[in-house]
């Protein structure tokens, strides 16, 4: 070992009562001394990066820009919902509009926002701590792993790294660029960062080595460690060398300060310097042990064990017969050690090629489903709709400028998400609109229909986005990261729904009654006013729904439809090159022993060209099946994606899914039961457990697969349930609180007065979910296509199941349900108006 100079650094204390001088050694005994000829290396510290220093100082300048912004947003917002006058309240309203969207779209352009590696390609990978025996693992050992693998995988040169703890033991990584030509490396430098220590060898230790390590012989204080694993020219694994070192090292890899590669008169070499406590216990070992070997262990495998040629104590090099890519390897080990080693539980590649097909078809299918839905608002509610399209646009802004703000990353899942709020979105305007009608049919001015629309349906609008962000926050505290991008987008949508909803479009309204644009509305109406019994059909409803809650119960667990990412294996989507076909990877894999029968089905996309063949297998099969298709055919698989999930991190995952299904219905139970009565409370939760069932059971049927995203689907079909369910149980409580006659007859005439509205939301929302369907691709196909059948189910229990088993419930129970509305009626407005004086 030598010290290199490093003027640019100051010197590393040594112990007082030790020589310290530059100290070779050398990784082969006969080498020789090479001090002065590497004493020049100078070690200079890599200065700041320019590009990185300049993003920072524009995202400070930002950062203060968007606080001063934010301040006066929330003073606008004050004095808008203070503002006791209905023009300062229209004039607030509309900087307030002009504000968000100025903001939100100069947010959008200056900061720009990241793609995840769906949508460019790249690695993700979850990795696990595995603490030794009777240790924990601490928010202070992820802090120290994340850092340790940032700084190996920057040495590794593999460029963007985007790190997060997940859970109590994991962390989260992305690589977005990284290809599959690195990817085998990263991985084995990752799973071999773990305990590195240093060690004197016993001066027997060539002797003594092998009879220790068959067990013929006991050397107290002594353990017999193998080599690293050498090759021979031909590629062959040469007989494992041991050597005898110290059960407890001479020196912990905490003591290393630094290490660097660099090349040298003796070639490829390492340069290190040590701790100020490293350099006190290291100066006096390396003088009592010269001409001896030092062993550099890591996770209980010798590195390399190089001859202390001086004494040394703050630095030393490492020469000898090193390749670039051992020395490389070798000085980041050295440099970042961890505490505990890790396990990469589950792995994920994405190819460019299929990123960019993701884009397009995301694209295509957001482009689409926006184009539909603004065409049906347009021809169905003519000006009024005019005015809720901007409302709508608005929203889209909101999200991407928010995203934009807190640089969250846009995903896959993150783009279904946007493409269902514009669904979702529709809901309240469609809502206030059929409120509106009502008013102007009873004959009101146009001016004051307006009005008592958006207050009669203002507590509907605010206790259905409620329900569904009670889902969309339980999805982002319990989901895998993957899903967390469609929670956060759905997230931003619904605060972005209310406030376009509930004051942007209520302004654009208000402004054109006010200056006489706006003197009447006309809509169509596809769904005239009906009288239709619903509750008399309740028991034939009832009895088809618990038979198909019963079937989907027994053949879920028979069809076993669990993904990769919840029960462990191997996923690859291949696109179709060169005539690949199902027939012949069938065949390819024919003779492969991959311990099961692969599954291979074909997806066929549209705006995509060609064929994907997804092929499911079991654990660590992926490379093999790859390879064997590329061999039989002769065709490069350039294109693909695998995702590689262990059993034990799919069945976590199949438990923290499981368990945010139960936490968000006991939320959302919890949330109705408080908010309304205890009947509405046990109709919302059963008719909300009726759609999940139902829906994974036809899932299954059908054939798709329940994914992770799959779980996201469903947790928005019980979010989109609740909706639905909330607007009509909200006018079933109007109509008992106001209107005169049994149970059943009013909760069947609100129905009906719902029905318009019921269907259309639906049918909207089933608009741009098809078109997922249609134009999504592999990657959101399973998603969309659990949404249809969600949210065709859904809809079907808002009417026929919630509501009925309300009335069953009240029955049962001796419930007076008109007394116990008006009494929960009665005590809102003595809680809004303050205790009563005397």
């Amino acid at each position: 070992m030598q010290n290199p100079t490093d003027p640019t650094s100051p010197e590393l204390p040594a112990a007082a009562d030790t020589p310290v001088a530059p100290a070779p050694v050398s990784d082969t005994p006969a080498a020789s001394d090479s001090a002065a000829a590497t004493t020049d290396v100078a070690v200079v510290p890599s200065g700041p990066d320019p590009v990185l220093a300049e993003a920072k100082e524009k995202s400070k300048i930002s950062g203060n820009a968007v606080f001063l912004l934010g301040l006066g947003l929330l003073a606008l917002f004050v004095y808008y919902f203070a503002a006791e006058s209905a023009r300062r309240k229209r004039i607030a309203g509309s900087f307030l509009a002009v504000a968000v969207t100025a903001v939100c779209v100069w947010l959008f352009a200056s900061q720009g926002m990241e793609k995840g590696i769906e949508l460019q390609g790249g690695v993700s990978m979850e990795i696990r701590i595995q603490p030794s025996e009777g240790k924990v693992v601490t928010t202070d050992t992820q802090q120290q792993a994340i850092e340790v693998i940032n700084k190996r995988l920057n040495a590794l040169a593999t460029g963007e790294v985007i790190l997060a703890p997940s859970g109590d033991d994991g962390i989260f990584l992305q690589m977005p660029g990284v290809g599959p030509e690195k990817l085998a490396g990263i991985t084995a430098s990752l799973e071999k960062v773990a305990l590195l220590e240093f060690s004197i060898l016993h001066p027997q230790s060539s002797y003594l080595a092998p009879a220790v390590a068959s067990g013929a012989e006991v050397v107290p204080g002594y353990e017999a460690l193998p080599y690293k694993e050498e090759l021979d020219k031909d590629g062959n694994v040469i007989s494992t060398r041991y050597a005898l070192v110290k059960i407890k090292p001479d020196l912990s890899g905490k003591s290393v300060a630094g290490a660097n590669y660099f090349y040298g008169n003796d070639g490829h070499s390492i340069s290190v310097k040590f701790t100020g406590d490293g350099a006190r216990i290291m100066g006096p070992l390396t003088q009592e042990n010269v001409g001896q070997p030092l062993a550099i262990i890591m996770d209980k495998e010798i590195l390399s064990s190089p001859n202390i040629r001086q004494p040394f104590s703050d630095g030393c090099s490492i020469t000898g017969s090193f390749t670039q890519e051992e020395a490389t390897a070798l000085s980041s080990a050295l440099e970042n050690p961890l505490e505990n080693p890790i396990a990469i539980e589950f792995s994920n590649y994405i190819s460019p090629t299929m990123g960019k097909a993701t884009i397009d078809q995301g694209i295509l299918a957001g482009f689409a489903g926006l184009g539909l839905t603004l065409l049906f608002i347009m021809i169905y509610y003519r000006l009024a709709g005019v005015l809720a399209i901007f409302g709508l646009l608005m929203n889209i802004a909101i999200i991407f400028g928010t995203m934009a703000l807190f640089q969250f990353t846009l995903t896959l899942p993150g783009i279904a998400g946007i493409i269902l709020t514009i669904g979702i979105a529709v809901d309240a305007n469609v809502l206030i609109y059929e409120r509106l009608r009502e008013e102007m049919d009873a004959g009101k001015s146009i001016g004051h229909a307006i009005n008592t629309a958006f207050d009669k349906a203002f507590s509907a609008i605010i206790d259905a986005n409620i329900t569904s962000l009670i889902t969309a926050v339980i999805l982002f505290a319990l989901a895998d990261g993957t899903v967390k991008g469609f929670a956060i987008t759905l997230i931003i949508g619904i605060f972005g729904t209310l406030f376009c909803s509930l004051i942007v479009t209520r302004v654009l309204l208000a402004w054109g009654t006010e200056t006489g644009l706006i003197k009447s509305l006309s809509f169509l109406n596809f769904v005239p006013d009906r009288d239709i019994d619903f509750l008399g059909k309740r028991k034939v409803c009832i009895a088809v729904s618990i038979f198909l809650v019963i079937a989907s119960l027994i053949a879920t667990p028979l069809l076993k439809p669990l993904g990769v990412e919840l029960k462990g294996g191997d996923s690859i989507t291949i696109q179709s090159v060169g005539g690949l076909t199902k027939e012949n990877i069938a065949e390819s894999l024919s003779d492969l022993e991959l311990g099961g029968e692969p599954i291979i089905q074909v997806q066929h996309p549209v705006g995509s060209d060609g064929e994907f063949f997804l092929i499911r297998s079991a654990d660590n099969t992926a490379e093999k099946i790859e390879a064997e298709i590329e061999k039989d055919t002769g065709i490069e698989l350039k294109d693909t994606t695998v995702s590689s999930v262990g059993s034990a991190v799919g069945k976590s995952l199949l438990i923290s899914s499981a368990l945010a299904m139960a936490v968000g219905m006991i939320a959302i139970l919890a949330y109705v039961t408080i908010r309304y009565e205890f009947a509405f409370a046990v109709g919302a939760i059963i008719a909300l457990v009726h759609d999940v069932i139902i829906t994974v059971g036809i899932t299954a049927v059908i054939g798709q697969e329940i994914t992770l995203i799959t779980i996201g689907a469903l947790l928005t079909i019980a979010g989109y349930s609740i909706n639905d369910t909330i607007i009509i149980f909200d006018r079933v409580r109007e109509g008992l609180a106001t209107k005169r006659g049994n149970v059943k007859e009013i909760m069947n005439f609100c129905l009906n007065k719902t029905l318009g509205r019921t269907i259309l939301t639906s049918s909207t929302t089933l608009m741009t979910v098809i078109v997922l369907t249609i134009f999504g691709g592999p990657g959101l196909r399973n998603f969309a296509v659990t949404l249809v059948i969600g949210l065709v189910v859904g809809t079907y229990s808002s009417i026929f199941i919630a509501a009925p088993i309300v009335l069953w419930w009240a029955r049962r129970s001796g419930t007076n349900l008109r007394r116990e509305v008006l009494d929960t009626e009665q005590a809102k407005i003595e809680a809004a108006s303050g205790p009563a004086t005397a």
